[in-house]
């Protein structure tokens, strides 16, 4: 008997000294996915653009059209954020939970990408300012009072969380300006979609309409004249659908009809501002998907006349640079679109690797 209690002791002090070692042991490094100098060159000094694929991410020079990838990645794209100063990268599998999700990062004259995992979320939407990054997670989480989802900010050069919480809905758009990230939510059983305005500095949050209805927002805007813009896009059946409104802040209760600005004349995805004038991609989701001979549209925000582009291509991602606009198709093709183009977009350049877009960002 004796013998059992000292075999039992010895096993117990074993199971403690095993448990101790695995917690006093530091935490796995991030990883590290090294570059080649001419990716460090392509994204430091000539890239202006980056578009990727499901598993690939490029950057591209769009004066030239040229391209360099600078990073393949075993699980999907989600997002991708590009400054000067950092390429943010974020992935996740939504078929398999327990593959890698959370970022790649680098920041300007790295050697490579740092990996870092989000146990917490499933990172699908980013928005970069100076050492901040907001992020959205893709998966609503059941509570009280309806569906939830996880967003929060990021310090990039101190590498930890400044701040995490829950947003009502699910975040479907993000944009920013500055400190400043929006971002809107879709409907869930107990609260409307609404318009969301969040200070990367403080931390601090708002909703901007106090007393939404029933309505399905999916894109917001911003225009570099100040003006916010959202809008629910064909993505959404109802009776809201291809439409654009300008956000009123000064509008108490709101009332979203009464800042109307274009019905986009079907098929709406996507929108982009700059200078008093809107890019919108246009392409059929209904169980036709039919083409479309002209697939982006001009806006003029005064005047709300549109002029539509033809273009050979089903666009699947918009972004707005300091001069115009640029639309990656989803065969890979990148076009340039300025602000006052006319039948079709000024120029067209596609990248031999890059065969299926997906994501699209500008540097800035």
């Amino acid at each position: 008997m004796a013998v059992k209690k000292w075999g039992a002791a010895l096993l117990a002090i074993a199971c403690l000294g095993a448990v101790l070692y695995l917690w006093l042991q530091p935490p796995e490094p991030p990883r590290l996915t090294p570059i080649d100098e001419d990716a460090v060159t392509a994204i430091d000094e000539t890239g202006d653009l980056l578009a990727a694929d499901t598993y690939q991410v490029f950057s591209i020079n769009s004066k030239n059209g040229q391209g360099t990838r600078i990073l393949q990645t075993a699980e999907p794209v989600s997002a991708i954020s590009y400054t000067p100063d950092y390429t943010v990268i974020t992935v996740y599998n939504s078929s398999d939970p327990k593959a890698f999700h959370g970022f790649y990062v680098r920041d300007k004259q790295s050697s490579g990408f740092v990996q870092y995992a989000v146990p917490q979320m499933s990172p699908k939407l980013s928005y970069v300012s100076g050492d901040l990054l907001f992020v959205s997670g893709a998966d609503k989480i059941a509570q009280k009072g309806g569906d939830m989802t996880k967003v929060g900010i990021y310090q990039l050069k101190e590498h930890r969380w400044v701040k995490e919480w829950m947003v009502p809905g699910g975040v479907e758009d993000v944009t920013g300006s500055g400190k400043d990230v929006y971002f809107v939510t879709s409907n869930n059983a107990e609260t409307s979609s609404n318009l969301y305005k969040a200070d990367l500095q403080t931390g601090e949050w708002v909703q901007m309409i106090q007393h939404a209805r029933r309505y399905p927002l999916d894109q917001v805007a911003l225009d570099s004249n100040g003006d916010t813009y959202i809008g629910t896009s064909q993505r959404v059946k109802s009776e809201w659908s291809n439409k654009i409104y300008r956000f009123n802040p000064q509008q108490v209760p709101y009332e979203l009809t009464s800042s109307f600005v274009s019905n986009t004349k079907p098929y709406f995805f996507t929108m982009k501002a700059l200078r008093g004038k809107m890019l919108i991609t246009r392409f059929d989701v209904s169980d036709k998907a039919a083409d479309i001979e002209k697939p982006l549209a001009l806006l003029d925000l005064k005047t709300r006349k549109q002029a539509h582009l033809t273009w050979e291509h089903r666009p699947a991602a918009a972004a707005a640079s300091e001069d115009g606009f640029v639309v990656l198709g989803e065969d890979g093709m990148l076009a340039i679109v300025a602000p006052d183009a006319v039948e079709r977009p000024t120029r067209e350049f596609q990248l031999p690797e890059l065969t299926e877009g997906k994501r699209l960002a500008v540097k800035k």
